[in-house]
């Protein structure tokens, strides 16, 4: 039994050490193909802490033209909030993949709706996720949400946190309320 486990670990590091030289040969002569992508994905679905070094910047580069095939585009960047996304149910933690996710919806062809629902679920599993609180401060300020609506959204929040901990939800207020002071 202990024999097998070292044979399929072994076989899953050889497997990774294949991906990562075939991927950075590829970043390396910036070969941004649909194959060198799908690459990358399976190497963020063998080792998803990958995202946070060096494969949103590499994945970043993907040269794509918005005015050339938007559908081409919105579907390459569908998939990729698809890979962030199972990235963050491994990891819900990781400062890369929320980054990325960032930088993604910043282009403009992503329904900010959907992520909503996906900060809704991530934060029902951990309220205390403040990767997920400021990625959802990023998100209102797109959508341009109104304060009230934020702050009901806060205290709705708490309202649920029946453990007590509500240290993230008050940040969260304090933060919103130190934006308006400034702008007043």
């Amino acid at each position: 039994m202990h024999a097998r486990k070292e044979a399929a670990s072994a076989a899953k590091v050889v497997k990774l050490r294949s991906f990562q030289s075939r991927f950075m040969s590829n970043h390396h002569h910036k070969i941004y193909t649909k194959e060198a992508i799908d690459l990358s994905t399976k190497l963020l679905e063998i080792n998803p802490r990958r995202i946070i070094t060096e494969l949103p910047p590499a994945r970043q580069k993907i040269p794509f033209h918005e005015e050339s095939n938007p559908h081409l585009v919105k579907s390459i960047l569908d998939e990729e909030l698809k890979v962030v996304e199972s990235t963050l149910r491994q990891n819900f933690k990781s400062y890369g993949a929320w980054h990325h996710r960032k930088w993604v919806l910043s282009k403009g062809h992503s329904s900010v709706g959907n992520e909503l629902r996906l900060l809704d679920k991530f934060q029902s599993l951990y309220s205390r996720n403040f990767h997920a609180w400021n990625y959802l401060r990023f998100v209102v300020e797109l959508i341009n949400r109104s304060e009230q609506d934020e702050l009901k959204y806060t205290d709705d929040e708490m309202a649920m946190n029946v453990d007590g901990g509500k240290f993230q939800e008050m940040i969260k207020k304090y933060n919103m309320f130190l934006d308006h002071v400034k702008t007043i």
